[in-house]
């Protein structure tokens, strides 16, 4: 029973490993997201790249922060959000824990900002202009134009 509850204690006071995913969106063109993203990983910080495929939007590297390599991921992604194009970045380091993948996006999203300027403002929303207004009331008017001559009583045909 004493084993039992030694065992219980370490499992809640030893310090649980952080497993989530940290992600943010950005409104950059997804070439940019990804060069800053490499350039973050592997100049500013010098973590090694494993392994890197733009084309499917992954990067493995070792995070070398204190003292040991441990393995992590990075995700580049297209997407949509509020009817505008971004870029969903994804960071995963396993052993560490969650304030550092919070800490790399931040660095991220700062460095985006430093090299391309403020985001791509999102599409102004579409409203109904005068000129769609008018192209529905033709259509409705000459729907009605062209009723059978027996219901309404006059000619179908339109004058001239």
């Amino acid at each position: 029973m004493r084993r039992l509850l030694v065992l219980l204690a370490f499992v809640f006071v030893l310090p649980a490993t952080a497993s989530a995913r940290r992600s943010d969106s950005h409104a950059y063109r997804y070439e940019q997201v990804w060069s800053a993203a490499l350039r973050l990983l592997r100049v500013d910080y010098g973590f090694p790249i494993r392994d890197r495929d733009e084309d499917v939007g992954f990067v493995l590297f070792d995070y070398v922060g204190t003292g040991r390599a441990v393995p992590g991921s990075l995700e580049v992604v297209r997407t949509r959000q509020n009817d505008q194009d971004v870029v969903r970045v994804t960071l995963n380091i396993p052993a560490m824990p969650a304030y550092v993948e919070r800490m790399i996006l931040d660095k991220l999203q700062r460095k985006l900002r430093e090299e391309f300027g403020e985001p791509l403002a999102p599409p102004p929303p579409r409203e109904e202009t005068e000129a769609d207004d008018e192209a529905e009331t033709e259509t409705e008017t000459s729907d009605s134009a062209e009723e059978p001559a027996e219901e309404t009583g006059r000619s179908s045909r339109r004058r001239r």
